[in-house]
């Protein structure tokens, strides 16, 4: 699902940081000190992301310091404190921004097609491993317990076929083209079959277009988890079906009804 853009932008979620944070003189003046060039990195997340090419910036390293200096004076710690410490309570200025983003959603996790409720933000490219980028709108996504916790967790791709659909940035043929389709297997009419779904992009995709996609339905285990509310809809479905036909009503009938 494609989300809209974010109705603050990063410049604005750092201010409002800025605002919250009390009691850390040093923390606020090193990220007031460091805002432009927290908003150039922002502006190079942007760019990769339009194109579909987040793979290309590099983590950071923490094989030989746990934490390291990210941007000029900030370290790993810091920006990382920014978002658990003055960005997500709510009792900080910039929560109304985390709020937004998450409502933003609809009640639909994008990075299933929305059978799951999203819960809280997920960080597109991981704080732990980016956290230059943990209080960039773009970066947080709705997402449900299901695809955060147990599908995309901190994973995060380094070449281009490995990198899930990001759901602000991405091309709109991700998300206006056909790409999962399903079939229906019934031994008996009048009981439940099973789906089987599986992805099948259009002939004129690039290789790599094709390899993402088949990536982001493995990884959130789509498969299976649309097989299942298949099921729980076919089991209300089915019912008004033999219904209809006892009323002489096809279901084309219903539909159109």
């Amino acid at each position: 699902m494609r989300l809209s853009e974010p109705q603050h932008s990063f410049e604005q979620t750092l201010d409002e940081c800025v605002t919250g944070i009390t009691g850390n003189a040093a923390l606020r003046q090193m990220l007031t000190s460091e805002r432009p060039a927290l908003t150039a990195v922002g502006v190079q997340y942007l760019g990769a992301a339009g194109i579909g090419e987040l793979h290309t910036i590099p983590p950071i390293r923490t094989d030989r310091d746990t934490d390291p200096v990210v941007i000029n004076i900030l370290k790993k710690s810091d920006l990382v404190k920014v978002y658990e410490q003055y960005f997500v309570p709510e009792k900080k200025p910039a929560r109304k921004i985390y709020d937004a983003l998450l409502n933003a959603a609809k009640e639909k996790c994008p990075f299933c097609g929305g059978i799951g409720t999203p819960r809280n933000l997920d960080h597109f490219l991981p704080k732990a491993h980016f956290p230059q980028f943990s209080v960039l709108p773009h970066n947080l996504v709705p997402a449900c317990r299901d695809c955060n916790m147990d599908s995309k967790a901190h994973t995060f791709s380094t070449n281009a076929e490995e990198q899930i659909i990001q759901p602000y940035t991405d091309a709109d043929r991700f998300f206006i083209e056909q790409w999962i389709f399903a079939n229906y297997h019934a031994d008996d009419e009048e009981e439940p079959g099973e789906f089987e779904y599986y992805v099948s992009p259009p002939e004129n995709w690039t290789e790599v277009d094709k390899q993402r996609v088949r990536k982001h339905f493995e990884d959130f285990n789509l498969a299976k988890r649309y097989a299942i509310k298949s099921a729980e809809n076919l089991g209300i479905v089915l019912p008004q079906i033999r219904n209809m036909r006892k009323l002489d009503i096809d279901s084309d009938q219903g539909n159109r009804a």
